[in-house]
Formats: structure tokens, C-alpha cells, sequence
């Protein structure tokens, strides 16, 4: 084999060689960010499901479906039905992943003003704020103080109160009657007979 031949076997067996080497190392990238992304996924917590409308009418039936189509908002809404003393919820989300929801107007309420809110393109921190504030009064007035998950609820919020809106917010067991009061302890729970 003359010269010219011996450089070109070589240059070819060089490239050969790259071209291995590359497809190795491709490969190799690819496998560990599958296995990356698996992990990732499998170390997030998965968001519950929300319950199927077909069997609820009316508002109810409204509310499930917009919570449907929103759970990461619902997911970051605090539920000022009191659910959270009562069966330990965390979110509003959680009211509508059993059928909490069906017989509560105030976590209806809730789903469909923020279902509302997201179709006209209000943010995340419009949607708690208005939220907070209209449904905050109720909440304070049959609670004696604020409960972990409003208070850890209060911390991760995207939006901060004025001065003025967070003494609104912190007028606990001021605001409601004794008679509301009653009817929750009677119940048993927040929204009358779950």
C-alpha cells in the first residue's frame, strides 16, 4: 500500500474512531438524563386527582370541573371553609379530591372565582389576593386563632399584604357570631355533615 493509501486507511480508522467515540458518549448523555428525569419526577409529589363532575349538578358539578382544569391553582389556594380544622386540609385542592366540595359553598365559591380570574389572565399572587380577602372575614369569625395551614398557607403566598390588610387578616374570632361558631362544633364539621 503506497503512502497516500496508508493515510487515508488511518484517517478513516480515525474517524471511525470519533464517530465511536461520539455515539458512546451521546448515548451515554441520554441514559443519564432519562434516569435524571425519572428521579426528578418520581422525588416531586404528585398532584391528587379531582374527582369526575358527571355525578354532581349545579354549582357543584361547575366547581369540580374548574378545579379540574386549574389544580396547580388550587393547589396553592388556601380553603377558608375551615376544612382545614376539621379534616385537615392543606389546600383548596384538597377539597375537591373527595366530595368535600359538593356541599360547600365557600370552597365552590372559591374554584370558580379563580377559574374566572385565570380565563382573564390574572396571575397567580390577583387570584389569592382576592381570594384572601373576601373569604378571610368568615373564616376569623368561627376560628379562635389561625391554624398551621393558614399560617404556613400565609408564608408561601405570592402576594403580601399592606400593614392595613394584614391587621384585616389577623382580626381571629372577631368578625362571626357565636351562632356560626355553634353550627360548625354541632356539625362536626365546617360545611354542616360531611
Amino acid at each position: 500500500m503506497n503512502a497516500l493509501g496508508q493515510l487515508i486507511n488511518s484517517d478513516l480508522v480515525s474517524i471511525r474512531s470519533i464517530a465511536f467515540a461520539s455515539e458512546l458518549f451521546l448515548s451515554t448523555v441520554l441514559a443519564f438524563t432519562a434516569m435524571q428525569c425519572t428521579v426528578s419526577a418520581a422525588e416531586q409529589p404528585a398532584t391528587p386527582e379531582v374527582l369526575q363532575s358527571e355525578t354532581f349538578v349545579g354549582k357543584a358539578k361547575a366547581s369540580y370541573i374548574a378545579a379540574k382544569k386549574l389544580p396547580e391553582i388550587c393547589a396553592k389556594l388556601f380553603c377558608y371553609c375551615g376544612c382545614d380544622e376539621t379534616d385537615n386540609h392543606k389546600t383548596l385542592l384538597d377539597c375537591f379530591t373527595s366530595e368535600h366540595g359538593v356541599d360547600c359553598s365557600i370552597c365552590q365559591d372559591e374554584a370558580l372565582i379563580a377559574y374566572k380570574m385565570k380565563q382573564e389572565g390574572k396571575t397567580l399572587a390577583q387570584i389569592q389576593q382576592v381570594i384572601d380577602q373576601k373569604f378571610v372575614a368568615d373564616y376569623n369569625g368561627i376560628f379562635e386563632k389561625p391554624s398551621e395551614a393558614l399560617l404556613a398557607y400565609r408564608k408561601q403566598r405570592a402576594w403580601t399584604p399592606t400593614p392595613a390588610e394584614a391587621q384585616t387578616e389577623n382580626r381571629v374570632g372577631r368578625s362571626g357570631s357565636d351562632e356560626k361558631k355553634e353550627e360548625k362544633t354541632k356539625a362536626g364539621s365546617c360545611c354542616g355533615g360531611h
